[in-house]
């Protein structure tokens, strides 16, 4: 009890000192905060490391305070942003997880409060998880997420390079000199997939520290733009990183499941104007919560009562433990949960089988010291459970939501509601590698020899979310559309929180199978969390009834969340093509074109091939196989651009050519669903 109190009073006395810090000479600097997502402190050289090379991070920390011991509060992109620009932990801002949750507008943000006080706020992100959907664009006056989420991506994996995300911020930056302001700018290079460009994929013996350096030259590319605007000097900058990454250290190749220092050791460097205090070092514990109120400390603005963060820049708390959870093993994987306490020199991590471990002698927590250290372990335990253990299950989820879930009879069962005792992460993490060999064995085109694999998964664990989502997506992939719907409802049974993004892919499996009212109701699940692509597919729903009215007004609705504006107007120019209205289709067609080539997207899907379509409503076949051949090369497994070409080839006497075209349907997509469309095809053209 004695630690206990002592840590408290430290932490107190830190609290007092903090706030009462004065800062007015840094009232109206320019506040820029850098994120490079998924960063571990351990492999920048700043922290020791001697195989990468991040010269202009270097450089940054040499004029500015680095702190050796921050550490996140969730391993995980949306939540552990939410806490940095909130001061809040999780469990009191109510983001948990990357999909399933959104910030609630009313809660007060770092951006919200300068805001308030008179600075422009400007964000611009890499990363489509943190779209502006999710809550966090209603702080900033400026919110860049252009980032498209079709084409078939895990949602983790959408992304854009930073050196586009950097351009956009210094374009921002560049117009607002005269005032106030606060600029937020996310970098998403070291996270996976590692895919770094020249010369830094040949530099360096693991992609992951090429996609590091390839970040560093993105962030001191926009750091010399602010030197060259007169910026640099007078503004208040931050460097940090939402999470650590696992490189399979302790089984887990990226992050989420586990809480080792590997995932929440995260580097943070705050630059004062004029660079005061350059060069200085602050090993006492650190927050990413820390982050806001530190901030606004420096802005002379006063924060919000109750936050779980404190000032960085006051007497430091060197007994203070720093809390961090994870959710991801329960909605997921159908495992336990995590939380944990990383102080000074202990990190506990209370788990079904709990761990601790000394960092001081033990940096990479090999050897769990529990049994040794059981007073230190009973001290931290009790300070943990007064975090609580809420874990925002299903039956936490708002009223409407309930209904829709309730309607298709996803409430209820043992699963929905995480009755029962979880297996330990640490115990179970061998089924994420089999996952991985599933996922390589579908992408050779053996489905069937990763279904088998998938199915033994969840046939000895039915609570993991995530392997039926694999083995939904395989389904799919192979063509066994009703076994991939149910699939995806076993998903859904199992995760009811997060049934939004669920509910969209199987929404795209009925709509397939031409189950519109039942895919319609579907995509409803996800209009709160994901309300751009909720109404892009009730107007594809709609369309494929050939109710124009109802497509219409949900392609609109579509377009007015920046992340499906270009696929709702490709919606939109179907419409207007089967409506009779060629030209302004094209039209439509050319400005969406214009605006994904502008954002640097990837190629559109259906685009070329409602281009394609109208162009032949138009009589203008030369054009219209030469577009339906641009959607047949980027989207192999597009069927009704194959369908659609073969029928311009038959009207214009080229049958053999349409033979052809449908055996290479087939050659590309040996399934069910590609031979019945190829049936039915050659049915309706008499080949």
């Amino acid at each position: 009890m004695r630690r206990i109190a002592v840590a408290l009073l430290a932490l107190a006395l830190f609290t007092v000192c903090g706030r009462r810090e004065t800062a007015s000479s840094y009232e109206g600097a320019p506040i820029i905060v850098i994120s490079i997502d998924t960063l571990r402190a351990d492999r920048l050289p700043m922290y020791g490391y001697r195989d990468g090379a991040t010269p202009h991070l270097d450089a940054l920390r040499r004029d500015g305070i680095l702190f050796t011991a921050a550490y996140s509060q969730v391993p995980l992109t949306l939540p552990s942003h939410a806490t940095i620009l909130t001061g809040l932990h999780p469990p009191h801002h109510g983001v948990r997880n990357n999909i399933g949750y959104t910030l609630d507008p009313r809660t007060a943000t770092l951006p919200s409060l300068l805001r308030q006080a008179g600075y422009a706020t400007g964000a611009a992100v890499s990363s489509y998880v943190l779209r502006g959907s999710t809550g966090l664009a209603s702080s900033f006056d400026f919110y860049d997420d252009a980032i498209s989420g079709s084409g078939g991506s895990a949602l983790g994996h959408l992304q854009r390079g930073g050196e586009t995300t950097a351009a956009i911020a210094k374009t921002w930056i560049a117009g607002r000199q005269s005032k106030p302001f606060f600029f937020f700018l996310h970098l998403f290079e070291p996270h996976s997939p590692y895919e770094p460009p020249e010369p830094y994929r040949s530099r360096f013996a693991t992609a992951y520290d090429g996609e590091i350096a390839a970040a560093d030259a993105a962030a001191g590319n926009f750091l010399g733009e602010l030197k060259k605007l007169g910026i640099y000097d007078r503004a208040v900058i931050v460097l940090l990183s939402d999470h650590g990454e696992g490189l399979s250290e302790h089984g887990e190749a990226e992050h989420g499941i586990f809480l080792y220092r590997e995932a929440i050791h995260v580097p943070l460097v705050i630059k004062l104007p004029k660079n005061a205090r350059a060069g200085q070092t602050i090993d006492a514990p650190a927050a990413l919560a820390d982050v806001m109120p530190s901030l606004l400390q420096l802005a002379g603005i006063g924060a919000p009562e109750k936050l779980d963060g404190v000032p960085l820049l006051g007497q430091p708390a060197p007994n203070r433990n720093i809390y961090s959870e994870t959710l991801y093993p329960r909605i997921h994987l159908g495992w336990s949960e995590l939380r944990s306490l990383h102080g000074p020199r202990f990190h506990f991590i209370e788990a079904p089988r709990p761990e601790l471990y000394d960092t001081q002698r033990d940096r990479r927590e090999t050897t769990n010291v529990l049994a040794a250290e059981r007073r230190v372990f009973s001290e931290l335990r009790k300070e943990l459970a007064a975090y609580g253990t809420d874990v925002a299950a299903p039956a936490n989820i708002e009223p409407e939501e309930a209904k829709k879930l309730a309607a298709l009879g996803y409430l209820g069962s043992v699963a929905a509601t995480g009755k029962g005792p979880l297996p330990d992460p640490k115990d179970r993490i061998g089924d994420i590698a089999t996952m991985g060999r599933a996922s390589a064995l579908s992408r050779a085109g053996r489905h069937g020899e990763a279904i088998a694999a998938l199915r033994d998964i969840v046939a000895r664990n039915p609570g993991f979310t995530d392997a039926w989502n694999q083995l939904a997506v395989t389904l799919d992939a192979s063509g066994r559309l009703e076994e991939s719907a149910e699939a995806y409802r076993s998903a859904i049974r199992q995760s009811p929180a997060i049934a939004g993004e669920l509910g969209l892919s199987l929404a795209a499996v009925l709509l397939r199978l031409e189950r519109y009212d039942d895919a319609a109701q579907h995509a409803r699940l996800a209009e709160k969390t994901n309300r751009g692509n909720a109404h892009l597919m009730l107007a594809r729903i709609a369309l494929a009834r050939k109710d124009h009215d109802t497509a219409t007004r949900e392609a609109r609705e579509a377009q007015q969340q920046r992340e499906t504006f270009i696929a709702a107007s490709v919606v939109l120019a179907q419409i207007l093509a089967e409506l009779g209205n060629a030209a302004e289709a094209l039209r439509l067609l050319d400005q969406a074109e214009a605006r994904a080539k502008s954002e640097g997207a990837a190629p559109v899907e259906s685009l070329d091939s409602t281009r394609g379509d109208t162009l032949a409503r138009m009589e203008r076949f030369a054009e219209a196989i030469a577009a339906f051949r641009r959607n047949i090369a980027a989207f192999p497994r597009d069927g009704s651009a194959y369908s659609r070409l073969a029928v311009v080839y038959a009207i214009t006497g080229r049958p053999n050519e349409a033979r052809a075209l449908l055996a290479e349907l087939l050659h590309n997509n040996p399934t069910p669903e590609a031979r019945r469309l190829v049936e039915k095809t050659r049915g309706e053209l008499g080949l």
